[in-house]
């Protein structure tokens, strides 16, 4: 078999992670995320939006970005915090401060959910300007959090118990 007619049976394959259609595997969905990511850091304008681009990719590559309680928690919480409480740039002080500290989480890794959402990056990557974007983005990133509505308590509770920390702690 040729190189070419390789790369296009590889094209046809969906991310085994997220669904997304015809990326060529994970690794394709790796590249689209590349291709988000350079943007986002290349203008100011479609970087307001990397902060859900890097939760919204996390919850739907759990095995990849979320094996330790600690990468959940910061994933969850960061999008609770995200949907729940408003969005930011960077991932609001409170919570760093808790996921930088030292501790042992309430429970291990959540199970991740069957399905992770119906939006993925490969809606994201076609947006025309900052403002399209950032829709975008949020819409994948509503889609990725509802699919771990099983999981919201836990992420509340983490969002909680930082606020909580980040008191006593003034």
């Amino acid at each position: 078999m040729s190189r070419i007619a390789v790369r296009e049976m590889d094209a046809a394959v969906d991310c085994p992670a997220c669904g997304a259609p015809g990326v060529g595997g994970l690794d394709g969905c790796r590249a689209m995320l590349g291709r988000v990511g350079e943007r986002e850091f290349s203008d100011p304008e479609y970087f307001r939006a990397h902060r859900l681009t890097v939760d919204a990719y996390s919850l739907q590559h759990p095995e990849q970005f979320m094996e330790s309680s600690k990468s959940a928690a910061a994933h969850l919480a960061g999008m609770c915090w995200s949907m729940e409480r408003g969005r930011s740039i960077h991932l609001p002080a409170p919570l760093k401060c808790w996921v930088d500290g030292p501790r042992k989480y309430a429970c291990v890794t959540p199970p991740p959910p069957r399905a992770r959402g119906t939006i993925t990056v490969v809606d994201v990557v076609g947006a025309e300007d900052a403002a399209e974007h950032e829709r975008r983005v949020e819409a994948w990133a509503q889609s990725a959090w509802a699919a771990w509505s099983d999981h919201w308590a836990q992420a509340r509770a983490w969002v909680k118990e930082a606020l909580e920390e980040s008191r006593a702690n003034t």
